[in-house]
């Protein structure tokens, strides 16, 4: 048997019913790897179809811009943040495979909830209980990831589950438009007590769907034993390792990352939630044209994500200590000209083109934090500090970061048409927070890293 900290991982029978058996093999990890790649697929599906409707949604249920951008951000992402926390403490305590199959059925149910709501505040109830389910499954996901692979390979690994968010937006973009497409030809139809349904109740409905038959993958694989103590996967895990202390221990180095990943967090929910409008006004393009366009952008953030995690597993290899956010300011610091330029240019096609180059920056911040997390933490406080990280990042990317360009629009700009000012905002003060961050972080990361490797080596 290989030894848990550089090779798979040992399994043994827990409550949850899972199958003793000998080590996870690398085949089955990544087998895991898929399985929870399709269920976030499904979640961002969920999570993003709304960006795509704003139009049609403001005009059903008489919203403004302001109103609209409650249910794009902080509707979702408070709930997601603050049940990002508990689901934190039930993944590092309880089967992480049940966590998961809840929190599935919980985010289809308030999606086709969606489906049959008839006013702001049933549609923003519905919008928070997306939240909560959704909640439950990257403290659980990520937790599984780095109990199953060695730690040489897991922001590898962790990349290829993280680009299940870009291939989730695409889907949205890509499948979105032509399910709303399609529901448009269905206006006409007369559901049970709800009455006629509009398009757009009719894609929330498709979409939620799918999530009843998907959440059974979770029971698809075993559970990894848990790394830096002898439980198997369905064994409660020991608290012998302290949150607080941790925290204590690395204030500085987390604090930065916190004020650098939010930040960014702010840019991506912003552009994820208000560029499909943005497009609308400013190109005159229709979610039949926008998202097709939007799902190759965002296929491209996918492919992009795998290729900058071996990038930093090969620099951190060469002993770049503080790989992870060095190569991070690297990438904004050379991305800067398209930051700046994004939202004034005149042509739609130049626009998706930067737009796509945004993401590189975007996308991969919650690959780099769950990656340190995962070198840096032990496992039974592995997944409340992810939790915490969650919060913080949703409740102000997610929460504030799509309701501040509402705001902005409505109320410093006042004008619907300034909606890329708005963008233009939050996108390059987000960044140029970030970069100073990230830079600050640096020496407080090669100090950990080089703590824990002296740590291990005493040890061994």
């Amino acid at each position: 048997m290989k030894n848990p900290e550089n090779g798979p991982v040992a399994l043994s029978a827990g409550k949850d019913g899972a199958a003793a058996g000998g080590p996870m093999s690398i085949g089955m990890a990544w087998y895991m790897v898929g399985a929870l790649f399709l269920v976030y697929v499904l979640a961002w599906l969920d999570r993003l179809i709304i960006s795509m409707m704003v139009e049609p949604i403001k005009a059903g249920l008489a919203l403004s811009d302001f109103q609209m951008s409650l249910v794009l951000g902080p509707a979702f992402a408070i709930s997601y943040a603050i049940f990002g926390i508990p689901l934190g403490w039930a993944s590092d305590t309880f089967p992480r495979r049940v966590v998961i199959f809840a929190g599935v059925i919980v985010w289809s149910l308030a999606t086709l909830g969606c489906a049959f709501a008839t006013s702001f505040p049933a549609l923003i109830l519905c919008r928070i209980f997306v939240g909560v389910g959704e909640a439950s499954l990257l403290p659980a996901a990520y937790s599984l990831i780095a109990d199953a692979f060695p730690r040489d390979k897991v922001t590898f690994a962790t990349s290829v589950f993280q680009t299940a968010g870009k291939l989730g937006s695409a889907a949205a973009f890509g499948i979105g438009g032509l399910i709303i497409a399609f529901s448009r030809s269905l206006e006409s139809v007369v559901w049970p007590v709800h009455g006629v349904a509009s398009d757009w109740q009719i894609t929330f409905a498709m979409i939620a769907l799918p999530g009843f038959a998907l959440a059974f993958l979770a029971f698809t694989f075993r559970e990894p034993g848990r790394r830096g103590h002898g439980g198997g996967g369905g064994q409660r895990a020991p608290s012998s390792v302290g949150l607080l202390p941790f925290l204590r221990q690395h204030a500085r180095l987390l604090s930065f990352m916190a004020v650098a990943f939010t930040s960014l967090a702010v840019v991506g929910y912003s552009m994820t939630s208000w560029v499909p409008t943005f497009i609308a006004r400013r190109y005159g393009w229709g979610p039949e044209y926008y998202g097709p366009a939007l799902s190759l952008m965002n296929i491209f953030g996918a492919a992009s994500l795998v290729l900058l995690g071996k990038s930093v597993d090969i620099l951190f290899g060469r002993g770049v200590r503080d790989a992870h956010l060095r190569f991070y300011s690297w990438m904004i610091m050379v991305l800067s000209p398209v930051i700046l330029c994004a939202f004034f240019v005149s042509n739609v096609f130049v626009f998706l083109i930067l737009y796509a180059l945004i993401q590189l920056i975007t996308v991969p911040y919650i690959v780099y934090c769950s990656a340190l997390i995962a070198m840096l933490a032990p496992s039974q406080i592995r997944g409340r500090l992810l939790g915490l990280f969650m919060f913080i990042t949703n409740i102000v990317g997610f929460g504030l970061g799509p309701a501040i360009v509402g705001a902005l629009t409505d109320f410093l700009f006042g004008d619907e048409a300034a909606i890329g000012q708005s963008l233009a905002v939050v996108v390059i003060g987000g960044s140029a927070i970030a970069l100073l961050a990230l830079r600050m972080a640096l020496p407080s990361l090669r100090r950990a890293v080089d703590d824990m490797e002296g740590t291990e080596t005493s040890r061994s």
